[in-house]
């Protein structure tokens, strides 16, 4: 008859072997970053080219061609800075520790942040801290505003790659000074000497606990390798949302002036005919405009800006400036133009009234001049 459960077992280890070489692949297969078509400012509109991640790359492993943003494979070491100073938000960097860092930081005693490309000591390893989004530092200082955080910067000025750490320090006093006007003062200190730093790191664990951790680390390492392998359909990694988390998290009022370090607090002016092509042209899809038969209606949410500026660079009409902090909440839809329409008099179609005794359109009126410019020449 022969041994029954040969082939189902022979069977398992080979898929099994088949599942590890294909975790393997993914795990060590070079993942550039990638942007977001719908986000990158260059591809959003008719606008002066963004150049912002290629100016940032120490590698130069970005390139520009025909406004579309591509990377080098070869040269890139997916640090994540360009995704740290793209101004919409749009690139994606697999593998920069942000996705599994939020889990990760609420467990921990102390915060030691630290670059994992230069194996620096600490418990937070991100790939370089110059990738640290200020609004992800930001959404973690409220977060987490109990415990202290530490950056370790000890090994950034003999950093091989030739990254220095002017491009954290930046965003740090950016989140610094948002959370600041929140009422909020995190305890942080930057260790910028190399020094054994492992008395941050120990920490003690019960022997109640040690199983629980171990059983909780393993389906990390799970949740990592499921991560890397399947994609979902938005998989950007969106700090935005993370950071309008945490300020919920706060339970603070709606109705509170929210500072413009992250978004803009724009103004429109008469002008604005409601053409539409600041809605169609935000990557944070921050403009709405509703057209009725009799109304035309502009808003705005200040929570989706991404304070780019190609709403008032593309305004046909130079209706849209930047206005000052107004009583309004961060997650309210804002009216910001509402024109109502009236029907011409003469060619019975709607059109924007200039004054209250406009009774015909722009066009009709201009008919009327040149019939009367031809009819004076006669």
């Amino acid at each position: 008859m022969g041994e029954p459960f040969a082939f189902p077992f022979y069977y398992i280890r080979k898929s099994d072997s088949v599942i590890f070489d294909y975790i393997i692949h993914k795990l060590t297969e070079e993942n550039p970053p990638e942007v977001n078509r719908d986000k990158c400012v260059n591809l959003c509109g008719e606008t002066e080219m963004c150049s912002i991640c290629k100016d940032v790359c120490p590698e130069q492993a970005v390139l520009v061609k025909d406004k579309v943003i591509s990377f080098n494979g070869e040269l890139c070491t997916n640090c994540g800075i360009c995704k740290a100073k793209c101004p919409t938000q749009a690139i994606r960097v697999k593998g920069t520790g942000e996705e599994d860092l939020l889990n990760s930081a609420s467990e921990k005693k102390n915060l030691l942040f630290s670059c994992s490309l230069e194996k620096a000591l600490g418990n937070i390893n991100i790939s370089c801290l110059n990738a640290m989004h200020p609004e992800l530092i930001s959404a973690l200082f409220i977060l987490l505003k109990e415990k202290k955080f530490y950056f370790n910067l000890s090994k950034c000025t003999k950093c091989e790659f030739g990254y220095e750490d002017s491009l954290f320090r930046v965003s740090l006093e950016k989140a610094l000074s948002f959370v600041n006007e929140l009422g909020i003062y995190p305890d942080y200190e930057i260790l910028d000497e190399e020094k054994d730093f492992s008395d941050l790191v120990d920490e003690e664990i019960s022997r109640r606990n040690l199983f629980k951790l171990v059983k909780k680390e393993s389906s990390n390492v799970v949740f990592k390798t499921i991560n890397t392998i399947i994609d979902d359909d938005d998989d950007q990694f969106s700090v935005r949302k993370i950071l309008l988390k945490s300020l919920k998290s706060l339970e603070l009022k709606d109705e509170m002036n929210y500072t413009d370090i992250f978004w803009e607090h724009w103004n429109v002016s008469a002008d604005c005919d409601g053409c539409g092509k600041c809605e169609s042209i935000c990557p944070g899809k921050a403009w709405n405009i509703i057209k009725t038969d009799n109304n035309i209606k502009l808003s705005h949410k200040l929570s989706n800006c991404y304070k780019c500026g190609l709403c008032e660079s593309i305004c046909p009409k130079n209706a849209i400036a930047k206005g000052k902090i107004e009583d309004i909440g961060l997650f309210e839809i804002k009216l910001k133009r509402d024109i109502n329409l009236k029907t011409c008099k003469k060619c019975n179609k709607k059109f924007i009234p200039r004054s209250e005794d406009n009774d015909e359109c722009d066009i009709c009126k201009k008919k009327e001049l040149l019939r009367k410019k031809i009819s004076a020449s006669i």
